[in-house]
């Protein structure tokens, strides 16, 4: 039996129109070195079109699909993990337990860019729903960001479709209501309920 190397987190790429990758192609991704959550990672894979050996690469974790944990046995595979990057050693998942935690996480965020044009703009809004409500210390700035007016409202731009459009129109139509209000009544609005009530909606809307 070939020795176990390594866990490393496994991915397929999603995007078609990638220089390096074709959709499908099978990636070992690891775990992020830069402190931005691994919106970009480092990946060892096969190159488009190239019956050679894998190679290492830095790719935006947006493009990929499929997270999941699997040992590494191909000494071939785990030179090219443990590979420095422009001089600088690369940190390597811990452990399975940290690779399967991750998964759960990016699993996530995959189920929320799928299906849209501006993937990381629909990511950023999901999680701001969750800091519309008073005592959130990002409050303002989640406000402000769901009731931009530059959002854009065009199918397969940032929404899906006409059912997730619908409900963030009636999220902001209450906050607009509690702004309408004025300052005096903003933190006690009887309101805020129902906003939170209305941004998990939209939550789950945006991640199914």
């Amino acid at each position: 039996m070939d020795e176990l190397l390594g866990w490393c987190v496994v991915a397929n790429v999603a995007a078609t129109d990638l220089k390096h990758f074709s959709a499908g192609t099978k990636v070992w991704v690891l775990p992020p070195q830069w402190g931005d959550g691994g919106q970009d990672v480092v990946v060892v894979g096969r190159h488009r079109g190239s019956p050679g050996p894998v190679s290492q690469m830095v790719l935006a974790r947006v493009h990929l699909t499929n997270f999941r944990v699997r040992g590494v046995y191909q000494p071939a595979v785990q030179r090219q993990l443990t590979k420095p990057l422009k001089r600088r050693e690369l940190r390597q998942w811990e452990s399975r337990e940290e690779a399967e935690k991750v998964v759960e996480w990016w699993a996530r965020d995959a189920a929320i860019h799928a299906g849209v044009r501006r993937p990381l703009q629909r990511a950023d809004f999901y999680y701001r729903l969750a800091q519309v409500t008073p005592g959130h210390v990002l409050q303002q700035w989640a406000v402000q960001d769901v009731m931009n007016p530059r959002l854009s409202f065009e199918l397969g731009d940032v929404f899906r479709d006409q059912q997730e459009v619908d409900a963030v129109h009636e999220l902001r139509e209450l906050l607009d209501t509690i702004a309408t209000a004025g300052v005096a009544n903003w933190l006690n609005n009887e309101l805020w309920p129902v906003v939170r009530s209305v941004a998990g909606k939209t939550q789950a809307l945006l991640s199914r």
